[in-house]
């Protein structure tokens, strides 16, 4: 594990994996179970992913980005069969103060599990996340460290 980062169970939340996230020891911090079946894991304000055991491939995922009318792709930082990191910049006719903003997926395989992870881009309270470069790339680090375990024994 890397410095400065804990490993969290997300058993009790639905998916028998672990990941390695930043530490949570002075965060608000914090695993949900999310009516669309995601589990949604947050530290602090600049940490919010969805990690679901279904998604689209990288391709779709890829077209449906590119036909976003609102949240325009601007720059592909990571780009390959796996894993996605791009910048957007909202429309700027409609949004004058549009900040370019990154997100990512990942499709994350390991052994026989397959798990798909993006950035939380809006919560179910209505809260808008806006990352950064180095947060979004945070984010996707932490995907990678996804990993399967046994499921707890019901005895």
């Amino acid at each position: 594990m890397a410095p400065g980062m804990v490993r969290l169970d997300l058993s009790k939340a639905g998916i028998a994996a672990t990941i390695d996230v930043p530490d949570t020891s002075r965060k608000v911090n914090g695993i949900e179970s999310q009516s669309s079946g995601s589990i949604h894991v947050f530290v602090g304000k600049n940490f919010h992913l969805l990690i679901n055991v279904s998604g689209e491939p990288i391709a779709m995922k890829k077209s449906d980005i590119n036909g976003d009318d609102l949240n325009k792709p601007k720059t592909w930082v990571v780009n390959d069969t796996n894993n996605l990191l791009y910048s957007t910049q909202k429309d700027t006719n409609a949004f004058a103060n549009a900040k370019e903003e990154f997100h990512f997926y990942a499709i994350v395989r390991k052994g026989k599990a397959v798990y798909y992870v993006q950035d939380l881009q809006q919560g179910a309270d209505g809260n808008v996340n806006v990352f950064g470069k180095e947060a979004a790339q945070a984010m996707l680090t932490a995907a990678q460290t996804l990993t399967p375990v046994a499921p707890p024994s019901k005895s």
